[in-house]
């Protein structure tokens, strides 16, 4: 009997030490939380296939004080990693919810951009399996949404960030970037709202929202020597080099804010002028009372 219970305690411990170390599995038939895809626009926007990007196409769509729906074209990948902006004021909440996969195994896919674009239109599909974890780097927590094989298609995930109009995005794969800004909003005012670095192009789409889009935020650290040397590099070891991105940052803000400013600051201005002029008139006034008192001073001295 009491070997019994030493081996239940230990079975126990293990349990409790194991569970902290292994992923959390999102099984198919999960009950408990199931995903709406048509919470998100499965848009199959491909920049330019001929780039290093491939198809890969990853896409944000912001709302002010809301969480951030983000939507990845990925071609034959088994994982993708995240980068979350940290809330400090919502601890403990699910970083990453409601993810949906709409792909196809990687390796079947002769032409990816047409299956892309053939699963934007597609019914529903059957459910894929995948892992979400968490790991860390070099002091960085990062969420990893892994797969049980290689796909092609869409990933999409909702994403808590803190309350503001401000976004960081951390990049983990060469990819295409689209920021959507909210109905009404803009960015790239040097005083309320700048944007690094520079979108390479920008456009307004169909709901009327405004697009930034970066080809490509790979980190250019490479001289032009390495780049030659780089060249004669059999391609399996190029592609085990340690790339490097740029962090995407930006505030948006409300299309009537740069004129909101300039009336702010105008009547700001007109109130200085204000305050200077009064001071200055005051001031002479206050000079002509001493000159006056100086002068009868003087004469009442002389008598």
């Amino acid at each position: 009997m009491r070997k019994q219970v030493v081996v239940l305690f230990l079975i126990l411990t293990s349990a409790i030490y194991f569970s902290g170390c292994i992923d959390d599995i999102i099984p198919v038939d999960e009950t408990t939380e199931t995903a709406n895809a048509s919470e998100y626009t499965l848009d199959p926007f491909i920049a330019n296939v001929s780039c290093e990007c491939g198809i890969n196409t990853t896409t944000f769509y912001l709302f002010p004080d809301s969480p951030v729906k983000a939507v990845y074209v990925l071609e034959n990948v088994d994982r993708l990693e995240v980068v979350p902006l940290e809330d400090i004021t919502n601890p403990g909440t699910d970083v990453l919810s409601n993810i949906v996969i709409v792909a196809k195994p990687g390796g079947y896919n002769g032409n990816p951009a047409a299956t892309v674009r053939q699963l934007s239109t597609s019914g529903p599909m059957d459910s894929i399996d995948y892992t979400l974890s968490e790991e860390s780097e070099s002091g960085q927590t990062k969420q990893v949404i892994s797969f049980n094989q290689s796909l092609t298609g869409f990933v999409a995930y909702t994403m808590e960030v803190p309350m503001g109009q401000d976004f960081m995005y951390v990049p983990s794969h060469l990819s295409t970037v689209r920021v959507v800004l909210p109905e009404g909003y803009t960015t790239g005012n040097q005083f309320i709202g700048k944007v690094e670095p520079a979108p390479d192009s920008r456009y307004v789409d169909e709901q009327g929202r405004e697009v930034l889009v970066w080809d490509n935020l790979r980190q250019n650290t490479s001289s032009s020597l390495s780049s030659m040397a780089k060249g004669f590099l059999p391609s399996d070891e190029e592609e085990q080099e340690n790339i490097k991105f740029k962090t995407l940052y930006l505030k948006y803000y409300s299309e009537d804010a740069p004129r909101n400013l300039l009336i702010g600051t105008s009547i700001l201005g007109v109130g200085v002028l204000l305050v200077i002029g009064n001071y200055l008139r005051n001031r002479k006034k206050l000079n002509e009372t001493i000159r006056i008192a100086e002068e009868n001073w003087k004469k009442d001295k002389n008598r």
